[in-house]
C-alpha cells in the first residue's frame, strides 16, 4: 500500500475549515484538479454519504464515506472510477485539529495499485509522483479558498 500524507495550517477557526471540508458535494471550489462536484446519495455527511468528481482532463470517480468523525475527520473510498489510475483501492482521509486561532488539515491518501509487477513499476514512475504533488496542491486550495473569501 502507497501512502501520501500532507498538512498545512490554515488561518481559520477550525469550525469553519471543517464547514467547507464537510461538504463534500463542493470540493470544486477547492481542489484545482475538480472541474465539478456533486452529491449521488441523500446522505450530505457521515457514513455513506457520497460525492462525484469530474476531474479537468475529463476524468470520473465517486467517492463514498466510510469513516466519519463529526468536527475531526472523514474517509473516502473511491468505489467507481472511470480513466483514473489502475487502483485495486484508494482512500483519502482529511482531518481537522486547532492549532492556536487556526487549523492544522492533514490530507492522507492510500492506495493499492492493479496489475501486480507493472503497476508496482507505473506507480513509482508516475503515480506516486504526480500524487506527492497534487495532494499539497489540494491544501493549498483549501487554504486560499478559506483565507480569501
Amino acid at each position: 500500500m502507497t501512502q501520501i500524507t500532507s498538512e498545512i495550517r490554515i488561518n481559520a477557526p477550525k469550525e469553519k475549515v471543517w464547514a467547507v471540508l464537510a461538504n463534500l458535494g463542493a470540493i470544486e471550489s477547492f481542489n484545482p484538479m475538480v472541474e465539478k462536484s456533486y452529491y449521488i446519495s441523500e446522505s450530505r455527511k457521515g457514513i455513506g454519504a457520497t460525492r462525484t468528481c469530474e476531474f479537468k482532463g475529463g476524468g470520473v470517480i465517486s467517492e463514498r464515506a466510510i469513516n466519519w468523525r463529526e468536527g475531526e475527520s472523514f474517509t473516502l473510498e473511491m468505489h467507481d472510477g472511470k480513466k483514473m489510475p489502475p487502483f485495486k483501492k484508494a482512500t483519502g482521509t482529511q482531518y481537522v485539529r486547532s492549532d492556536g486561532d487556526g487549523t492544522i488539515v492533514g490530507l492522507t491518501l492510500e492506495y493499492d495499485m492493479k496489475y501486480g509487477p507493472v503497476g508496482s513499476l507505473m506507480n513509482v514512475m508516475l503515480v506516486k509522483p504526480k500524487f506527492s504533488k497534487v495532494v499539497p496542491a489540494i491544501l493549498r486550495g483549501l487554504k486560499r479558498e478559506l483565507e480569501t473569501s
